[in-house]
């Protein structure tokens, strides 16, 4: 795995993981995320990226929320309930010198509490397939001030799964068996 763009450009990051209880992290491939980072870019409403607040759930590697910051995000907050993610997130983060702009919280995103810094400009929100949990851990992440109606959300979901909500969709896209959904409330 490597940072695609930005300052970091071609750096590698770890993106090995571990079989911890029969669960896999499954890293956005580096194609989907050139991708997504491409979307993002060329948005009618300019890149959301440079200088936001970003949270990285079900962040897994932290690839996301590190091509996030490498592109000019100010910060990321990366959030997982699994400790090899945040091993690896946090060797990422080491490795590429960028503590001071990053946060981990070993969470469960289905518990977490009230949002103790700004609410994120951008989410990139990537729930285990098949859990259908996706619009739960944004209803609840709007529910404790993480989110507001400005935040963009990018969903990556099986392209199989249901996902019904109210927010708005700006674009999809599909990449294998994976569907990435751009959203806003």
């Amino acid at each position: 795995m490597r940072v695609i763009g930005g300052k970091w450009k071609s750096r590698k990051i770890n993106g090995h993981f571990k079989i911890s209880h029969n669960k896999v992290i499954r890293p956005t491939s580096d194609r989907v995320k050139e991708n997504i980072f491409n979307i993002l870019e060329n948005l009618d409403i300019g890149n959301p990226i440079f200088g936001a607040k970003v949270l990285d759930i079900f962040c897994g590697t932290g690839a996301m929320g590190i091509e996030a910051i490498s592109r000019g995000a100010t910060f990321c907050h990366f959030i997982d309930k699994s400790l090899i993610s945040r091993q690896i997130t946090l060797e990422n983060i080491h490795n590429l010198s960028c503590e001071k702009e990053t946060q981990f919280s070993l969470k469960n995103i289905l518990e977490i509490g009230v949002c103790n810094h700004e609410k994120a400009d951008v989410i990139f929100l990537d729930p285990p397939y098949k859990e259908n949990i996706a619009e739960l851990s944004l209803l609840k992440l709007l529910k404790f001030g993480w989110i507001d109606e400005n935040t963009l959300i990018i969903l990556e979901k099986g392209k199989d799964e249901c996902f019904k909500s109210d927010f708005q969709l700006i674009d999809s896209r599909i990449y294998g068996n994976t569907e990435i959904l751009f959203l806003k409330f």
